[in-house]
């Protein structure tokens, strides 16, 4: 429920502006967990609220509806922390590993990363499902080998957003063609014009950066394989069928819950009849994580950190949206739109910030589309440039940001911080840049909406 009273300017910009401080030293300075500052901010949203609206009940209510808003997002990550343990036990990992050594050359391994990631995500639509598979392999093949994890990652997830972002099968890109009532086809064209200048720098940077690894050719890569022989009673392709179902699955549009529970029961059948793992142990492997030489793999109680951030992340954007906080700030935000250009820039600002406050990529694309999309009429811009400035902004910039959902799962299924990957997913970093600059300097004079288009989009 929405509050009609509103809160002053400088009353709701003060928990944000203390919570995003205190995010920012909790990971630089404190090293805390990021529930810590999340729950600081919720409490202080929750007072500020309280003083203003004297509906204590009310917000509490908002805390609980953000939650359960969420909830599917904890069953998954939780999902995908049995899978990961359940994969590690049957091998499916090591074979995904042992075979993906035999066809990729070591020194072109960040740049391969990244373009298998970009064709597997587009042809899946989803980069939580990209990272469940192939970014499970390229990693398993990078810390064998001796490859920075955090560049690896880094180049998966830059390569996991190409298809969360433009494919026709993305449920993001599919609710931003709704929100911003565009076609898939037009938004197509103009995706593609930042797309293709972006991937193609990513590509270079990726690729120039295999002069910095030294790596021993055959000999490093034979003696991986080996070691991963030595380890399991059998190595077989029939370890692959997990990951190619769980491909299989995606692509016909099976719900990801039910694609992750056919990977974890494959996976134990494969584990219980190869490796000679007892149902006893895949139940605490499943719970507790797999442990291999001092490192723990997956397991759903070790996931509980994450799910508690989340939680606190739901209720925080609860109390957030009901008592008119957020609102009162974008409010502010596009009162000074006088040009095109600042406009765009507003868009971006609009859909980065709401997916730092949410959490959720889903508020990155709702909130400017709702919002703005008047103003780009008003203006005589395409809805399709709504589209494709949100798609270059908060739909992206959602994986850098440590505390947003997607950004999380993504690290979960990786086995790696979200601030280890940070540095090194050039895409989603030279995306929101290029899209303004290019705005600014190509298409500012040209992006005008004729009437047939208007007409088209307001039947």
């Amino acid at each position: 429920m929405k509050s009609n009273t509103s809160i002053p300017f400088i009353a709701a910009i003060i928990p944000i502006l203390l919570t995003v401080s205190f995010l920012v030293m909790s990971v630089f300075l404190f090293k805390l967990p990021l529930y810590i500052p999340l729950l600081f901010g919720y409490v202080l949203s929750l007072g500020i609220a309280f003083y203003y609206h004297k509906r204590l009940k009310e917000f509490i209510l908002s805390s609980y509806q953000g939650i359960k808003s969420i909830f599917m997002i904890v069953i998954i990550m939780i999902l995908i922390g049995v899978l990961i343990a359940i994969w590690s036990s049957s091998g499916t990992i090591d074979a995904l590993v042992y075979y993906g050594l035999a066809i990729i050359r070591p020194k072109y391994l960040v740049v391969i990363s990244f373009l298998v990631s970009s064709m597997v995500s587009m042809l899946l639509g989803t980069s939580v499902g990209t990272m469940s598979t192939v970014g499970v392999a390229f990693m398993g093949i990078a810390h064998r080998l001796g490859i920075n994890p955090s560049l690896v990652a880094g180049a998966l997830v830059s390569g996991a957003f190409v298809g969360d972002r433009t494919s026709p099968l993305s449920s993001a890109q599919q609710m931003n063609t709704i929100i911003t009532k565009t076609d898939y086809h037009e938004n197509l064209k103009e995706l593609l014009k930042t797309l293709i200048p972006a991937m193609v720098i990513t590509t270079i940077i990726y690729f120039l950066l295999k002069n910095g690894m030294e790596l021993h050719g055959s000999n490093l890569v034979e003696g991986a394989r080996l070691k991963i022989k030595a380890m399991h009673p059998v190595l077989s392709p029939i370890l692959l069928l997990p990951p190619i179902g769980i491909l299989i699955f995606a692509i016909f549009r099976i719900p990801t819950k039910t694609n992750f529970l056919f990977g974890i029961i494959s996976g134990a059948i494969l584990a219980y009849l190869y490796q000679g793992q007892s149902w006893n142990n895949l139940m605490k492997y499943g719970i507790f994580g797999y442990s291999y030489n001092g490192s723990l793999y997956g397991g759903g109680l070790n996931m509980l950190n994450q799910v508690f951030l989340i939680f606190v992340a739901g209720a925080f954007l609860g109390v957030l949206e009901a008592s008119g906080i957020l609102a009162t700030i974008l409010k502010r935000l596009i009162d000074s739109l006088t040009t095109p250009l600042s406009l765009v820039g507003k868009t971006m600002v609009v859909s980065i910030l709401s997916a730092i406050l949410s959490s959720t990529q889903a508020m990155a694309i709702i909130v400017p589309g709702k919002v703005l999309y008047e103003h780009y009429q008003r203006f005589q811009l395409k809805p399709e440039l709504l589209n494709r400035i949100i798609s270059d902004s908060g739909m992206v910039v959602a994986g850098l940001i440590p505390w947003n959902l997607n950004a999380i799962l993504l690290a979960v299924a990786l086995n790696i911080s979200v601030l280890d990957y940070l540095p090194y997913a050039y895409l989603l970093i030279i995306l929101p840049i290029l899209s303004y600059f290019q705005y600014h300097f190509f298409e500012q004079k040209k992006e005008k909406t004729n009437g047939r288009n208007f007409a088209k989009n307001n039947e």
